[in-house]
């Protein structure tokens, strides 16, 4: 048989338990600042999302969106042009891989004759 008494401290012991998990779990939010900034942004854009929109909202912040839109894809596409020029400078050219090709093959071809008249 359960008395107040009893239930009262088991409610106590139930809220001391409860403080303690609030206790780190808050701890723990601020060894991890990334997480929190994280669960922000992610609070921010659901909350962004189920907000309607307004048309002055609209209105103003259409060419921003657009500005940023074209930034970003000039953006990428300078990095996509520096990246193949890097690769370009990095890979020899056409003309001198086969060349090159070309003489090892030679090589090969009269390191095998010199070979066989030795034979």
């Amino acid at each position: 048989m359960t008395t107040p008494s009893s239930n009262a401290q088991s409610g106590a012991a139930a809220n001391d338990t409860s403080k303690g998990r609030a206790r780190d779990a808050v701890e723990s939010i601020g060894d991890n600042p990334a997480a929190l900034l994280a669960g922000g942004v992610a609070l921010g854009v659901l909350v962004g999302v189920l907000l309607p929109r307004a048309a002055k909202e609209r209105e103003l912040l259409a060419p921003v969106g657009r500005q940023i839109a074209d930034r970003v894809t000039s953006t990428a596409q300078a990095v996509k042009d520096a990246g193949r020029q890097e690769i370009d400078t990095l890979l020899p050219g056409r003309d001198a891989t086969k060349e090159k090709v070309t003489a090892l093959f030679g090589n090969i071809l009269d390191a095998a004759k010199s070979a066989g008249q030795k034979a």
